[in-house]
């Protein structure tokens, strides 16, 4: 999934990626940005945030309510920042994993293919 600019983003607030590239078991809900496991199983989650110049996203992935690994991406001298950050997550069908604003409150993100999220199952269970 991609990213188009996102301006505004909430503290707690899930990151929306509207543009999805596939969506193979139907698992990530764009509506409310979250990656729902279809089945249970092994999955990575690979996810890359970048901020506006001189801005700072802190961003997690979360399953089930708890955080799992952070993203930080902090620019100045009017350059741009971009973290990354990818977890392995045991889970079972119907659990839920968003990427969301965990920090800030009114956090601008870029958009333009640098910032993404992907779920993958990589072991079935």
């Amino acid at each position: 999934m991609r990213l188009a600019y996102q301006e505004h983003v909430g503290n707690n607030q899930n990151i929306i990626f509207e543009q999805v590239l596939t969506n193979e078991g139907g698992g990530y809900h764009q509506n409310h940005g979250v990656f729902i496991a279809p089945q249970s199983g092994i999955y990575v989650f690979p996810s890359a945030i970048m901020c506006f110049p001189n801005g700072e996203v802190l961003a997690d992935m979360v399953n089930n309510g708890n955080p799992v690994p952070r993203i930080n991406c902090h620019s100045d001298s009017g350059r741009d920042d971009q973290g990354s950050q990818t977890a392995v997550i045991k889970m079972n069908a119907g659990d839920e994993v968003p990427a969301r604003n965990y920090c800030h409150a009114d956090d601008s993100i870029w958009g333009a293919l640098f910032t993404s999220f992907s779920g993958n199952l990589v072991w079935l269970q």
